[in-house]
């Protein structure tokens, strides 16, 4: 492969020329003169610059960044990780402060940054103080009142969110939204979230959201910033609108850490636009439920019919057994009596023939005893016959044997 060609730049002389005028230069020219004329003049020379910190940090390298902010303007500044530790002051964002270090111009990028030596507390921020006076008056006129606060619907059938179309934050709650249940709708209501007209662009989108019939729950929500941008969460008028709002209201603004005074107001606060999804029911944990639910409920069902069937069982077969005994008994009765008449009846009968078949035998046994009788008589008989003639034998031989 061949080398790649060298820019080229048009010579200085040939500007110059092409311009007609001597005063060209270039941008890191510009910046180096600026930034000796920064570093070296000393109408800018100070011992200490005064502001509220805002947009507080620790860089990945250990160093320590923030902005002074006073009147609108502001200055950033940087203590090196190696003077950390001589600093007395615990930072935080919203503290006034006085800032001993010297101005350094960052020629690449084209700005001034304080790069600081110490940190002195001088007390509560100006924007710090009309935080506290503005709580103090939503305070004093109900509007952090907890009775005040509307409750979320449990199962909301569509969203309206308040936010930048083009934020990572509406993309957050969409995704925290729908990743719990898919199934909602998501209305978004664009918005700008900082700068000069934020306050009444975020007025007007969460009124259009509250004019919507079908919207169930609004979310005013925007990613983390400093906090200047984010101070526009704690203006009075925004806080009002958002306590008039009939359609209840969830507020998510900046981190975790990030509070503001329209979280107070709103009927619900969640911590970041990820964190939006926490006001919808989870699909799955529903499903799970309906799951356990359904088995309870087949459980005491079955319980139930089973229970009831042995509570019936019980009843018909003592019902049963009541009217078994009570036709048996009377079944009984009857047929006692029918019993009694038919043996009766058979006993006559039998009697009767008992009494035929008597006589028929007394008749028999004397017909018996008679030919009996008869016949000892008839045997007699002829034993004697037999006896006569044998002695009449005896006779003819005892006469005739003499001779």
């Amino acid at each position: 492969m061949g080398s790649e060609p060298e820019p080229t730049h048009t010579s200085l002389e040939t500007l110059q020329e092409a311009l007609q005028t001597e005063r060209i230069t270039y941008v890191d020219t510009l910046n180096e003169d600026i930034g000796a004329v920064v570093e070296s003049a000393d109408q800018l020379a100070f011992d200490y610059v005064v502001g509220d910190v805002s947009d507080y940090g620790v860089s990945s390298n250990d160093h320590v960044h923030l902005d002074l902010v006073h009147e609108g303007s502001t200055v950033h500044c940087v203590l090196f990780g190696y003077k950390r530790s001589t600093i007395d002051t615990t930072i935080e964002d919203g503290m006034q402060v006085a800032v001993k270090g010297s101005l350094s111009y960052y020629e690449d990028g084209g700005n001034v940054s304080v790069i600081v030596e110490d940190i002195v507390a001088v007390g509560e921020g100006t924007y710090q103080q009309i935080y506290e006076q503005n709580r103090e008056l939503l305070d004093s006129d109900g509007l952090l009142d907890p009775e005040h606060k509307q409750a979320l619907p449990d199962f909301p059938e569509r969203i309206g969110i308040a936010t930048s179309a083009t934020s990572d934050a509406r993309m957050d709650a969409i995704t925290s939204v729908h990743e719990r249940y898919p199934d909602v709708d998501i209305v978004i209501q664009n918005t700008s979230v900082q700068g000069d007209d934020a306050m009444m662009s975020i007025m007007g989108a969460i009124s259009e959201l509250d004019d919507d019939p079908l919207i169930d729950v609004i979310v005013l929500t925007r990613g983390g910033g400093s906090d200047k941008h984010l101070r526009v969460f704690n203006e009075t008028p925004l806080c009002r609108v958002i306590h008039k709002t009939e359609t209840p209201i969830v507020v998510g603004v900046g981190h975790e850490n990030d509070r503001t005074l329209a979280d107070e107001v709103a009927d619900r606060r969640v911590m970041t636009p990820t964190e939006v999804g926490n006001i919808v029911p989870d699909r799955t944990t529903l499903d799970a439920e309906l799951d356990t639910l359904e088995e309870r409920l087949n459980t005491a069902y079955t319980a139930t019919v089973e229970t009831t069937l042995e509570t019936m069982d019980d009843r018909l077969t003592h019902a049963y057994r009541r009217t078994a005994e009570s036709d048996l008994s009377s079944f009984e009765g009857e047929l006692d009596r029918a019993y009694d008449t038919h043996v009766r009846d058979v006993l006559t009968d039998l009697e009767n023939r008992l009494e035929q078949a008597r006589t028929q035998y007394d008749q028999e046994r004397k017909r018996k005893q008679e030919a009996t009788a008869y016949r000892r008589q008839r045997r007699r008989l002829l034993l004697v016959l037999l006896a006569l003639g044998l002695l009449v034998v005896a006779l003819l031989l005892y006469i005739l044997l003499p001779l």
